[in-house]
């Protein structure tokens, strides 16, 4: 009866064991596709500079209205 008890706390200790790792690894792609969204908007928002400086034209000041809205999205 003793192996029996030990072997199904075995298979337990497996089955939470395997939801670990495939949290683990769920979350660590997570991470992973972020991280590389991250790069992708940077490397866009330098392309976008780039591109605003060759034409050597300065971004036009934001109008009160515009400033009034992102202060409500930030919040």
């Amino acid at each position: 009866m003793k192996q029996g008890a030990r072997r199904s706390e075995y298979e337990e200790l497996l089955k939470v064991s395997e939801y670990i790792w495939e949290t683990f690894d769920g979350l660590f792609k997570a991470m992973h596709h972020q991280n590389r969204r991250v790069e992708e908007l940077e490397a866009r928002v330098a392309d976008l500079e780039r591109r605003l400086s060759e034409r050597g034209t300065q971004p036009k000041p934001a109008t009160q209205a515009a400033r009034d809205l992102s202060a409500e999205r930030a919040a």
